[in-house]
């Protein structure tokens, strides 16, 4: 209740200013059906699934974005997003996908608040997106980027920094200050040790039907809780290197993606490991050391579009899991294929099926022989969007 009356405050506050600034009102609704099926390899029971669910091709979300022009070739601006689920009408923190504030100018752009960092998906300023046909939508077992890559998330207290356009590049910088609540035990202070922060630059070039991306980042896990416990080494920073892009040959558009990353989280690769317990130990806390790759394409068919994608990703457990006695490999294949039709310029249908395989085999502490976990899932998503 206090999250609507809030919501319409807003609206009406804004509704109020429109005059003096360029404000809009705008959103995505996501719906549809999701059938998957996870083999559990003989470790427990198969895992079948049907459901609705929100946000399979596009997050459902409604958002606020203004501008005032300052005079001398400033623009003030600002974005207020919040997600939610379509199918029950719950969300959670009040403008969970942005909230930001920024000033425009012949100097590029300079933004403060809540973003997504540049391998996100829920943010004005997230670009790893482009590197697939499916984005970072549609499932939890598709040949999109959060299944091929190991993508960061929304942070708070962020300082982004994106130069003028030259010549079709653009550059990127963003810092973190960490986030209000820790994730570890303990009371997280902005700024300070006991807060996870993260940096990243990267860089953009668009000419005509060729895109180009890359982008590096990392994670400065905290050292503390604040109550006298320190980690340390324990937890080393994470590391991440994308490169890729796409081109567009009209009868067919072509994308292609590669990845580095060290000590990243099980949660950031996503997949059926990120997404289901493991059996042959807790997996909760392990970070992982390798490279992926990601191939893609779409192209125009009986007037809508054909999606194609394929993914590889091969894996160790990062030097801290092993000095602690954990030694796993991860190595996955996924492939989905998809159509969508549009019904008008602002709503489609849409379709995709996919498989996966996820491969873990190593020893966990204590454990003398090698175990193995060959889990698979393969979904069908059939869903409608609409924007607004």
């Amino acid at each position: 209740m206090k999250k609507t009356l809030a919501a319409v405050a807003v609206l009406g506050a804004f509704a109020g200013s429109a005059l003096a600034a360029d404000v809009q009102l705008y959103g995505v609704v996501d719906l549809g059906l999701n059938y998957s099926h996870v083999d559990m390899d003989g470790n427990g029971d198969d895992i079948d699934s049907f459901t609705m669910d929100s946000g399979n091709g596009s997050g459902s979300r409604w958002g606020i974005k203004g501008t005032e022009d300052l005079g001398n070739g400033l623009t003030v601006g600002f974005i207020l997003e919040n997600g939610f689920d379509a199918d029950t009408g719950a969300d959670g923190v009040m403008f969970n996908r942005e909230s930001s504030l920024f000033l425009q100018g012949g100097f590029g752009k300079l933004a403060l608040g809540r973003m997504g960092a540049l391998n996100n998906g829920q943010s004005s300023w997230s670009l790893i997106g482009r590197l697939s046909p499916f984005g970072t939508s549609y499932g939890d077992y598709t040949a999109q980027a959060s299944n091929i890559f190991s993508l960061s998330s929304q942070w708070d207290n962020m300082i982004a920094y994106q130069t003028p356009d030259f010549a079709g590049f653009k550059v990127y910088a963003q810092y973190s200050m960490g986030n209000a609540e820790a994730d570890h035990t303990g009371t997280a202070v902005e700024n300070e040790a006991t807060a996870d922060r993260f940096y990243a630059i990267g860089a953009t070039y668009d000419n005509g039907p060729l895109s180009a991306y890359l982008a590096v980042d990392s994670i400065n896990y905290a050292s503390n809780d604040g109550e006298g416990t320190y980690w340390g080494d324990i937890q080393d920073d994470s590391l991440t290197v994308t490169f890729g892009g796409s081109y567009d040959f009209e009868v067919v558009k072509v994308y292609l993606g590669a990845q580095y990353f060290d000590t990243v989280t099980t949660g950031s690769l996503g997949g059926i490991i990120g997404n289901n317990d493991c059996p042959l130990a807790d997996m909760s806390d392990a970070t992982y050391t390798g490279y992926s790759i990601g191939l893609g394409l779409d192209a125009p068919l009986g007037g809508g579009k054909v999606m194609f994608g394929a993914g590889y990703l091969d894996a160790e457990q990062s030097d801290v899991n092993e000095d602690m006695g954990h030694q796993y490999d991860l190595t996955r294949w996924v492939v989905s294929a998809g159509y969508s039709y549009p019904f008008s310029k602002r709503t489609d249908v849409y379709g995709v099926v996919s498989y996966m395989n996820d491969k873990l085999e190593g020893r966990a502490s204590g454990e003398t022989q090698d175990a193995e976990w060959n889990p698979s899932a393969y979904s069908f998503i059939v869903g409608l969007r609409h924007k607004f």
